[in-house]
């Protein structure tokens, strides 16, 4: 009886790889003509987008310089619309001159970003961009104030308030604090979104008092009379 002969499968042998120079090599003149015109055509676009970008195109942001922005006014709202290494600097509006409030001393902003610390005597005034759209701002923030003034406190509606600015969002609080030694602390403010003409970014105005007691309190008219003399004194710049 004879035997079977056993075969073996053949080894695996891995196909040789072919270097850069030889698959260049292997192309016929027509194809290499071909490939080079499709990479001089596709670096003259990188090219023509790379000058554009940088030497056109203008996003609206600062310069930044010594963590300052380049040729800023003392009235300017310069507002930051990204965050992380990516930050960019936009003129969001200029402040003017607020009916009876003078800038506080020493509030100046120490970055890029800027805001307005104002007071009248009576009331305190702070106009600041914020980086985010002025619905999203109240829909965030109200819900915070409300466990806030809940046990000692009111806060009232949010309201719409129409400006040159466009129509802005605002809600007012009042609210009492006590400190260990028996003394109790009164706050009143109204706290106002005003939108500008970025994209999902407003304009805060947070007017505020602390009376000796609850007979201090003022209406919210006469808080939103406050917020709108700083609106009046906002003009926003168009991009």
């Amino acid at each position: 009886m004879s035997k079977k002969k056993i075969r073996r499968p053949q080894q695996y042998k891995k196909p040789k790889t072919r270097t850069l120079k030889e698959w260049w090599q292997d192309q016929t003149a027509e194809s290499k003509k071909k490939m080079l015109y499709i990479c001089i055509a596709v670096a003259a676009v990188i090219a023509l987008v790379l000058i554009w970008y940088y030497g056109f195109y203008n996003d609206g942001s600062l310069k930044v310089r010594n963590n300052a922005a380049v040729g800023a006014g003392e009235n300017w709202l310069i507002g930051q619309r990204s965050g992380g290494k990516n930050s960019k600097y936009y003129h969001i509006a200029d402040v003017g001159d607020v009916q009876d409030y003078t800038v506080v001393e020493g509030s100046a902003s120490s970055g890029p970003a800027t805001s307005f610390s104002m007071n009248s005597g009576d009331y305190n005034l702070y106009i600041s961009p914020v980086n985010s759209s002025a619905a999203d701002m109240v829909d965030s923030v109200y819900p915070l104030f409300g466990q806030l003034v809940s046990e000692n406190g009111v806060l009232g509606e949010v309201k719409e308030q129409e400006s040159p600015l466009g129509t802005a969002k605002y809600f007012s609080y009042q609210y009492a604090s006590s400190a260990e030694d028996g003394t109790t602390s009164y706050n009143q403010s109204l706290v106002m979104y005003a939108p500008s003409s970025y994209k999902d970014t407003c304009i805060l105005l947070s007017v505020s008092l602390a009376p000796e007691s609850e007979e201090g309190y003022v209406t919210e008219e006469e808080l939103l009379a406050e917020a709108v003399k700083g609106l009046n004194a906002i003009t926003i710049v168009e991009k």
